[in-house]
């Protein structure tokens, strides 16, 4: 049985528990890392018929080579996903997890599954193109924005997290890096992308175990190993929220382990020199996203109906201008902002702590709540087809 009949038999069905890890081979593992190759093979037939490849590669990850191809039918520019077999080995279910839910949704804010075909080598996958960037890039080429269009962003992004978990789908690694706007028009949509460490829960109320995510986005209970679900994704919103609010992120540590430290002790901050223009409404929402017990956060249809949201509390200070206060901060703080988008790069690549960022200023706590002691180290699954 072909990889693609075998995987669109289990994207028909639901996902079995997750899988434990697989003991490989080094020479496998070495196969498995190292960086995929284009397919030897030429692209298949169908796939040709229907769409031209263009020789422009999107990006290269640890699974996968991304190229921009174009609908022969249509006319639309879309992704060509090429997810490498051998690189694969031992990471199937990734795949099978990610075709699972993207044939399962189908929302303005969350990135399209338009085909599935197969080589030798691989399996291509074709989707939306995501061509307008990164959040935190094209916040930061913007000649302004406030804190209105921040509430649009966030509840764009909210939308996306309330379809999903509406079918019982956690993303568990919502980051920047993952929120990509459609086109580079100023109104395009903000899109939830890279399912790979995403789960469908047989029940709404099921427990999720597996540590996974993004270093300083992460939820206290994953670091915690106490068991997770939905609420991880709207802390991670609130987490983003935050930052693009202030130009730095809530939680701090000179290493991975003081980081982790810091997000399980539940304490975070809004210094007054720095949040004094930002409306009580914003820090309301926050301080709900990033509740310390997850039965308590708020929900993402919760966050929908928050005046920050809904405008119902729209002020003054609501459409001065983040970006110009941001360029005005300290040296090591403005720093910040840019170094989220440059760290989860490094993630990508690495996989290694996105911890090591400049200090940010001594700010007045808020909500301290404690949290038991826990590893000083863990390793966080991070890996994604890209």
């Amino acid at each position: 049985m072909s990889w693609l009949r075998h995987i669109r038999k289990a994207v028909r069905g639901t996902l079995s528990p997750e899988p434990k890890p697989e003991k490989v081979e080094r020479k496998q593992e070495k196969e498995r890392t190292s960086s995929p190759k284009p397919p030897s093979s030429s692209y298949p037939r169908e796939l040709r018929k229907r769409y031209e490849v263009l020789n422009k590669t999107l990006g290269v990850g640890t699974f996968a080579v991304v190229k921009e191809c174009v609908d022969k039918v249509t006319g639309i520019h879309c992704a060509l996903k090429i997810i490498m077999k051998k690189a694969l080995i031992g990471k199937e279910h990734m795949l099978t997890t990610e075709l699972n839910i993207l044939t399962a949704v189908q929302h303005p804010n969350i990135v399209s599954l338009h085909q599935l075909y197969e080589t030798p080598d691989a399996v291509c996958i074709v989707t939306d193109l995501a061509s307008g960037g990164e959040l935190f890039q094209q916040l930061l080429k913007r000649g302004n924005y406030d804190e209105v269009d921040a509430s649009r962003l966030i509840a764009q992004i909210l939308e996306g997290v309330k379809y999903l978990h509406e079918r019982d789908i956690v993303h568990r690694d919502l980051k920047p890096e993952n929120l990509l706007f459609k086109s580079t028009l100023a109104d395009a949509p903000l899109m939830i992308t890279d399912f790979g460490l995403s789960k469908i829960l047989n029940n709404h109320d099921d427990i999720l175990m597996t540590a996974c995510g993004t270093p300083g986005y992460v939820a206290p209970e994953v670091l915690m190993q106490t068991g997770h679900g939905k609420p991880v994704d709207c802390w991670s919103i609130g987490v983003i929220m935050y930052t693009i609010l202030c130009g730095y992120t809530p939680f701090w540590g000179e290493d991975q382990a003081s980081l982790f430290e810091a997000i399980m002790s539940g304490e975070f901050e809004f210094e007054e020199e720095y949040w004094s223009d930002i409306s009580d409404s914003a820090k309301d929402l926050i301080t709900r996203f990033l509740t310390f017990e997850p039965q308590d956060r708020i929900t993402a249809a919760e966050a929908l109906t928050h005046p920050w949201i809904t405008g119902s509390t729209s002020t003054q200070s609501s459409r001065i201008d983040l970006l110009q206060r941001i360029t005005k901060l300290p040296e090591d703080t403005r720093q910040q902002f840019q170094n989220a988008m440059n760290t989860l790069r490094a993630v990508r690549q690495s996989r290694e702590s996105i911890a090591n960022e400049d200090r940010i200023p001594k700010r007045n706590r808020v909500g301290v709540q404690t949290a038991q002691s826990a590893p000083t180290k863990m390793e966080l699954q991070t890996e994604q087809m890209m």
